[in-house]
This record gives structure tokens, C-alpha cells and sequence, in this order.
């Protein structure tokens, strides 16, 4: 016995589909906490570009912080080496990255 069609046809189909995947970008945004994109996408969103600012600021400061321990936690022998300078550069431009996204967006 055949099944029942769900859908009348494949444009249903394809509605429904996109209307599920839209509810899923939704439903992860709301659990990120960035609010909804402007409904016109010439329309800023200021309050939407602050939020992904500020969860990259955060993004960059844990890794930072990671980093950081990491650091501490190598020898002596290891810090007076090469590879400790290149790591501090990267650690130095981390911050300075960080510190340009905490004085505020530009936009």
C-alpha cells in the first residue's frame, strides 16, 4: 500500500523545508543570544552587529586566556626559545585585536 503524499507537491515540499531550516537558524541564534537579522537586508541592525561583536570579543578573549596558560605553563628553557618569541608576537596582536574590539564598533 502506497504511502499518503505529505506534500501536494515538490514546491510544498521545498516551503516546508526552507521553513524548517529558517526555525533552525532561529532557534540558534536565540540560544546564542544574537538577536534576529533587520527584515529588509538594507536596514542595519546595529543592535544584531553589537551582539556578533561582542561574542567574537568574548571568542577572542578565551583564547587569550587559553594561550596565555599555556604559556605559563612551559619551561624556562622553552620561553627563552624562538618559538616563546613567536608565540608572545601572536599573543601581543591577540590583545591588541582584542582591545580594538573592546573600545567599541565603529558602526
Amino acid at each position: 500500500m502506497p504511502q499518503q503524499r505529505q506534500y501536494p507537491d515538490h514546491a510544498a515540499r521545498q516551503r516546508a523545508y526552507r521553513a524548517r531550516q529558517e526555525q533552525a537558524r532561529l532557534t540558534e541564534q536565540q540560544a546564542k543570544g544574537v538577536p534576529p537579522a533587520a527584515p529588509i537586508p538594507t536596514l542595519p541592525s546595529r543592535a544584531r552587529w553589537h551582539a556578533l561583536i561582542t561574542q567574537a570579543r568574548l571568542a577572542l578573549e578565551l583564547v587569550r586566556d587559553e594561550m596565555q596558560t599555556y604559556y605559563d605553563a612551559r619551561t624556562d628553557a622553552w620561553r627563552e626559545g624562538e618559538r616563546a618569541a613567536t608565540f608572545e608576537e601572536h599573543l601581543d596582536h591577540l590583545e591588541t585585536v582584542i582591545d580594538s574590539l573592546a573600545s567599541g564598533p565603529t558602526c
